[in-house]
């Protein structure tokens, strides 16, 4: 006759309850990793778009740089300023009035920007 102990299996329940929930705190844990992650990366594209933003705005205080010394200044050729992090795409004349687009671009995150400029004969005025 075969002597089965009732006490024998009555740590069963309470390891498969410290196994479910360690596995789903580990669960928890993993998806809060994800989503602080995806905030971070969205923290730092914000961070790139506004300091490409700035940039932009940088290639167009230079091209009105080269406007005041060079009243016949346009192109249709991207002009790259690698220390700002921006180019000049396009400067031309459009009823009168000097348009200049300009692109900030830093860590593959573009931001375009565009400002118009009058030009008279002893000064220039930024219109936007």
């Amino acid at each position: 006759m075969i002597r089965i102990n009732k006490y024998y299996n009555q740590g069963f329940v309470s390891i498969t309850l410290v196994i479910v929930v360690s596995s789903m705190l580990l669960a928890f844990s993993y998806l809060q990793s994800i989503e602080i992650a995806s905030f971070f990366d969205q923290v730092i594209t914000k961070e790139y778009r506004l300091m490409n933003y700035y940039n932009a705005y940088s290639c167009i205080d230079q091209a009105t740089l080269r406007l005041s010394s060079d009243y016949f200044f346009r192109t249709n050729n991207p002009i790259k300023i690698e220390y700002l992090n921006c180019k000049i795409i396009k400067v031309y004349d459009f009823d009168g009035v000097i348009v200049i687009e300009s692109q900030g671009d830093y860590k593959g995150v573009n931001v375009n920007r565009t400002a118009k400029v009058k030009l008279y004969d002893n000064r220039l005025e930024l219109v936007q």
